[in-house]
């Protein structure tokens, strides 16, 4: 099995390196692609008594390419006062990690497509041996389903033990964004498994500016290893 996973990260890297990278509504990728020749950003931070910064950049290829990195799992101990990280627990995902990212997408019609992508990574090495860590997935994005600039992702995803830690490898995963006002959208997404990623999330979204949205959420463990977290996302969208 963990052949096959790095067979099938390797030739998904491979054949569409240079596509989106890994655009979130909060973890579940949005299937959008940054326009050509800009840059995306994002930053996350998680607070659970830890808090833990995701970061990503990406660059827009066109044609539905677009490529990144993304610096995963960046965590603080408050109580301590320093940062830590994870390299021998096998329970846990390794962290932090550096990872590229990459998704193609396939556009069906005007309102909806197909992508296919991924994050391939390692862990920052402390003494022990890096380990690559990874997921990859199959997305299906339909927008205006409920309402004009609404937006509905589902799909399937694969992860490693040392992205997603102990649990399920093979799982499902949904996003919903639903415009309140023109400024204020409703977010709502679900990982459905027994991993370290599987969370589902509740959050508001306001745009600050067109191409600056702030959001701010809740995610309620699916699995009972995990802990509630509040969410807080900042995005610079190209426009």
């Amino acid at each position: 099995m963990k052949s096959l996973f790095r067979c099938l990260l390797t030739v998904l890297f491979l054949t569409i390196f240079g596509l989106q990278a890994q655009q979130n509504f909060i973890n579940v990728p949005s299937s959008e692609v940054t326009k050509q020749g800009k840059f995306f950003l994002q930053q996350q931070i998680n607070f659970n008594g830890i808090i833990q910064a995701n970061s990503t950049i990406d660059y827009g290829f066109g044609k539905g390419f677009e490529a990144g990195f993304n610096i995963l799992g960046l965590n603080y101990n408050e109580k301590a006062k320093s940062f830590f990280n994870n390299d021998t627990n096998f329970k846990d995902p390794y962290n932090p990690l550096i990872a590229f990212n990459a998704l193609k997408q396939f556009k069906l019609s005007d309102n909806s497509n197909i992508c296919i992508g991924g994050q391939l990574g390692a862990n920052f090495r402390n003494g022990v041996k890096t380990r690559e860590a990874g997921i990859a997935y199959l997305n299906f994005s339909r927008k205006d389903l409920f309402g004009e600039n609404s937006q509905l992702v589902f799909g399937l995803y694969y992860n490693s033990r040392h992205y997603g830690g102990q649990g399920n490898r093979l799982g499902i995963w949904s996003g919903l964004q639903v415009p309140i006002t023109k400024k204020i959208y409703g977010v709502v997404e679900s990982i459905i498994g027994s991993n370290a990623i599987s969370y589902t999330t509740i959050a508001g979204m306001y745009f600050a500016k067109k191409s600056l949205p702030l959001t701010l959420g809740l995610q309620i463990p699916n699995a009972s290893r995990n802990a509630y977290s509040i969410v807080f996302e900042i995005t610079y969208i190209p426009q």
